[in-house]
């Protein structure tokens, strides 16, 4: 699955014949879907009938409405042509040579190619808007019933499958109101805008998230003038979209298609410019065409253009395939404008036509041989992909669409409790583990982050792109992570799962990271494929981890040279400037990746690196002006920084500077000694940490006696525990009160120092030893909900429900057992 939104589409269709309700059935409590309109759903049902879930059958229906798309534009270019009486067109049954060149022009251009392989509304939207334009083609003098009846069923359906189809929609509205005899087809029109109507107020009433609330907040966002800029940016970003489907391999941005071939994608020679100058004289003549067909569909197509154009320029999401739709519009009115410019030219220079006719066929032709170039590679890499199985992954490094989350899926399915909920990017692994599951981009979260995305899920797997796609996840939390022990159970297909449990030592392993084996790998693929957007992008990343950032300068000048630009390739060029404290250049970077497709999907970054390179900038100006802050400050500061994000060993070496300054107070010392000593307990030495605790000058410090304290009880209770073990009679003891409360008391410190796991087994140990202590148990079954531990932590709350049958938080914490025990009806 090419896209995230293709699996919605898949468990949505089964959704809607299972329950006539459009949902999120792999989401807890199944909220109401509102974002993407039901559409393709509804298309899917059929499928969804036959076999639930199935990828192929899926693909299979949107192939069958490429093939219907190839039939009405090759059926509307010759209709155009034709005469309009249906004598005329019953005996006009011959090829048409220009129209078929231009249906395999089309047929060949490879971002169809890949769009009709997909789960996505691209393709169908294109076979809808051409068969209205077909309907219309004729302007015949009346209206029959079929035709209104076919008319009413596209438009109602149009915005359904793509909510931009409201332009054709208003289009077909205009055109109909300026004619008398047009005037049954505002039927259409008014069933059409009544059922988008009705699913904008479904969506309002849900008080969900929809097109329109996002629009709104963008507009609050960014005012009037903002938001005029970005309509003018935006239009001439579409623009030059729209040219490069025209041309695909286009010098400039990276084509769409690029993120399923390996390595050699295939540019034209030449400038940007030239392309752009030529897609724009065949707009012109498309348009051209449109002005001379006005009265058979020409004026539908040209107001549906503008008004296109006019929605993309105020649509929250900045990206290039939303103008794919307008190419067979643009090109089927071509063959019309043509003519009418060749009936205009005149008589005495039929050699001149000659000779620019032969030109079009010939640039059809070099065009079309580029096209299906570029279509060998796309099948090369999808052959490939299907015969090397596993060593694929190993030796191509190929990007992240050959990724198989149907795969991982699998494997969660018969692996996993139903109960089991999954964090992922992508809702294809929904699909086949059945499991519930919630969004989540993992590469984006720090540790932090990342304790509260599974705490308000419960989630039990997290499932990414695996160890070749280094920025996929912060590698490093395999082994560092305090709280829980994430260990990878399953790595195939580009995809891994990562099972979530309690890390009950509260340490550092040293078994799934190594510090270079990150930028080992990204070096590895970027030479292999040193063309491939995926590769350069991963090395890039980890010449920024490395803080190698001049060296990520000169990488992205190059890359910039050969025309490849990318709003992730700009944002980590302001992050190197960053690095290298050049931050009037980085906030320049930071302002034009703002203003590139897919920007919003990139805004948080953005915006944090605008807003740091403005703070590091006014405290170099600060500094030049004498108010410069003592350096074991800073270096306080980035250590606590870097023990927030797990990064102990980079917090270590600025604790070691700060100990070895020479200018640092007592007072930094000591912090630095009291996170030195915390370090020193998550890599598992006590009795350094404890050592390195009676340096500290201040004997009252509260979290240095804290440390002590829980360094003494931890020691106290493993002897304890160690020797009570040995004991016949471990079982069913009596705390004295003393030992009891410093028991509870230790546990509660582990809480509080971010290691709950240690908690947890202290206080199943302690209720081995003494299972009647009810206090003991609810802590326990506290921590076991925590780790989402269900069974053991139900049994636990159900005993203490008949001990305090009022305790409201009994009550709540088993509601919220069962909530979480409830399982997706698939």
């Amino acid at each position: 699955m090419y896209n995230p939104d293709s699996a919605d589409y898949v468990i949505m269709a089964r959704g809607l014949i299972n329950d006539l309700e459009y949902r999120q059935i792999y989401s807890p409590e199944e909220p109401f879907f509102t974002l993407r309109p039901p559409g393709m759903s509804l298309l899917l049902i059929p499928a969804a009938l036959i076999a639930p879930y199935d990828v192929i059958m899926a693909k299979i229906t949107v192939v069958i409405t490429a093939v219907f798309m190839l039939v009405l534009f090759y059926g509307l270019m010759c209709r155009l042509e034709d005469s309009i009486s249906d004598s005329d067109l019953k005996q006009g049954k011959r090829f048409h040579w220009p129209q078929l060149l231009l249906t395999l022009l089309i047929a060949s251009n490879p971002y169809i190619l890949l769009y009709s392989t997909l789960m996505m509304t691209e393709v169908p939207f294109i076979a809808c808007t051409l068969a209205v334009l077909y309907l219309i083609a004729r302007d015949s003098e009346t209206i029959s019933k079929q035709q209104l009846f076919l008319m009413t069923c596209l438009l109602i359906f149009l915005p359904l499958l793509r909510t931009i189809g409201i332009s054709l929609v208003l289009a077909i509205g205009l055109w109909s109101i300026t004619s008398r005899k047009r005037w049954p087809y505002l039927i259409s029109v008014f069933c059409s805008l009544a059922v988008t109507g009705a699913w904008m107020l479904r969506n309002s009433a849900r008080q969900s998230v929809s097109y329109s609330s996002v629009l709104m907040d963008e507009f609050k966002k960014v005012g009037v003038l903002g938001m005029m800029v970005s309509m003018v940016n935006r239009v001439l970003t579409h623009f030059e979209g729209l040219c490069q489907k025209i041309f695909p391999g286009m010098p400039g941005e990276l084509p769409e298609y690029e993120r399923v071939v390996l390595n050699d994608n295939f540019v034209l020679p030449g400038s940007q410019l030239i392309y752009l100058l030529v897609s724009l004289i065949i707009i012109s003549v498309a348009v051209y065409g449109m002005l001379k067909k006005w009265s058979r569909g020409g004026a539908v197509s040209f107001y549906y253009l503008l008004l296109t154009f006019f929605i993309l320029s105020v649509w929250p999401w900045l990206q290039l395939r939303f103008t794919l739709p307008l190419i067979p519009v643009l090109l089927a009115y071509l063959p019309s404008g043509i003519s009418a410019l060749g009936a205009r030219a005149t008589p005495f220079v039929v050699w001149g036509k000659r000779v620019l006719a032969g030109a079009l066929i010939l640039g059809c032709f070099i065009l079309g041989i580029t096209q299906i170039s570029t279509d060998l590679r796309l099948v090369d890499a999808n052959q490939k992909m299907i015969s090397m199985g596993d060593s694929f992954y190993e030796t191509e490094f190929p990007g992240h669409n050959f990724c198989n989350f149907v795969a991982a899926g699998n494997w969660i399915q018969k692996h996993s409790d139903p109960a089991a909920r999954v964090l992922t990017r992508r809702t294809d692994t929904a699909i086949s583990a059945h499991r519930f599951q919630q969004l989540a981009h993992l590469e984006l979260f720090n540790a932090e982050e990342l304790h509260q995305q599974i705490q308000s899920f419960s989630a039990k797997y997290l499932v990414c792109y695996d160890r070749n796609y280094v920025g996929a996840f912060k590698w490093y939390l395999l082994d560092s992570d305090p709280v829980y022990r994430l260990t990878p159970v399953y790595a195939e297909k580009g995809v891994m799962v990562i099972e979530v449990q309690p890390n009950y030592e509260g340490t550092v392993r040293h078994q799934y990271w190594r510090e270079e084996e990150s930028m080992e790998i990204a070096r590895r693929a970027y030479e292999k494929n040193p063309d491939q957007f995926s590769c350069q992008i991963g090395y890039l990343e980890q010449l920024q981890a490395a803080q190698k950032y001049q060296e990520a300068i000169e990488l992205i000048q190059e890359l910039q040279k050969k025309q490849i630009n990318d709003v992730r390739i700009v944002c980590l060029q302001g992050w190197a400037y960053v690095g290298i404290k050049q931050y009037e250049i980085a906030l320049d970077e930071f302002r034009k990746a703002s203003l590139m497709p897919n920007s919003k999907l990139h805004r948080g970054n953005i915006q944090r690196g605008y807003e740091y390179a403005q703070k590091m900038l006014e405290q170099k100006k600060d500094s030049d002006q004498g108010q410069k802050d003592a350096e074991p400050d800073k270096d306080l500061v980035i250590a606590g920084n870097y023990w927030k994000l797990a990064r102990y060993e980079h917090a270590m070496k600025y604790v070691q500077k700060i100990l070895e300054s020479e200018v640092a107070t007592e007072q930094d010392k000591d912090s630095a000694r009291i996170l030195q000593a915390r370090l020193y307990l998550v890599n598992g030495h006590p009795d350094q940490a404890l050592s390195g605790l009676k340096k500290i000058s201040d004997t009252e410090h509260e979290d240095a006696s804290t440390l002590v304290t829980m360094i003494q009880q931890e020691q106290f209770f493993n002897k304890l525990f160690e020797g009570q073990s040995r004991s016949p009679e471990f079982q069913n003891q009596r705390w004295d009160s003393e030992t009891r409360d410093s028991l509870l008391k230790l546990a509660a410190i582990y809480q509080s120092e971010g290691v709950p796991g240690k908690a947890l087994r202290l206080l199943g140990r302690a209720h081995e030893y003494d299972p009647d202590d009810s206090e003991v148990r609810k802590q326990l079954a506290k921590l076991q909900l925590f780790y989402n531990m269900l069974s053991h932590a139900e049994e636990n709350y159900l005993i203490l429900k008949q001990q305090f049958p009022d305790d409201q938080e009994i009550q709540d914490s088993l509601s919220k057992i069962e909530q979480i025990k409830t399982v997706p009806h698939f």
